[in-house]
């Protein structure tokens, strides 16, 4: 699989460097958004936008419409605007000045075609789902006993850590569980894991 080229609209000079140090050397800075899918295949490109005047919501919300991944990063990250960010399209949200590492976790994991955003948005959006009703608990039946217990944890919005308490195991064996949880619902995070529980 070819990684998608990535591409920076910053307005922070201060925090270039670290965005341009995680995201390589192919990386291209953008100075404008303008008629960006005329310019680049949004299918071939991950763009990195820093929210700003020049790059507002709905800047970001019509680049999302176009099909191009993006993570989105912020000098004042919220909850509120991270659902937001995530309902119109975007693939991951951040700190602009996130460290290296955590930006390169975060191209990684969008690369790989799932969803980077904070534990506190997750667990948000984890207990938006939750409010949905289940329409039927087929899925319990492919999982154990204990499975089923870590899964109903996390729909309670709980960490790994407060489902190893609550449960009396090691963290380690949670996300073991997690991991077989994710194999056999074909889901990669906790939302996914939501999600397809409450539309099974």
């Amino acid at each position: 699989m070819q990684m998608k080229r990535p591409f920076i609209f910053i307005q922070n000079p201060n925090a270039l460097k670290n965005w341009l140090a995680a995201a390589g050397s192919e990386t291209k800075i953008l100075y404008d958004l303008n008629n960006l899918d005329q310019k680049i295949t949004p299918a071939n490109a991950t763009l990195l936008i820093q929210l700003s005047e020049k790059a507002n919501q709905e800047t970001v919300l019509q680049l999302c419409q176009q099909n191009f991944n993006i993570l989105a990063f912020s000098d004042h990250p919220s909850t509120e605007e991270g659902i937001q960010l995530f309902k119109a399209g975007v693939k991951g949200y951040l700190n602009t000045h996130a460290s290296v590492e955590r930006i390169q976790k975060a191209l990684s994991t969008i690369e790989s075609g799932s969803i980077w955003l904070g534990q506190a948005i997750m667990q948000t959006m984890i207990g938006q789902v939750g409010q949905t009703p289940m329409k039927n608990n087929d899925w319990k039946n492919l999982l154990t006993n204990r499975e089923n217990q870590v899964v109903d944890q996390v729909l309670n919005k709980k960490s790994n850590l407060e489902i190893a308490t609550l449960l009396g195991i090691t963290e380690r064996t949670v996300k073991s569980h997690l991991h077989n949880v994710f194999e056999k619902l074909h889901v990669s995070d906790r939302l996914g894991l939501a999600l397809k529980v409450h539309n099974w």
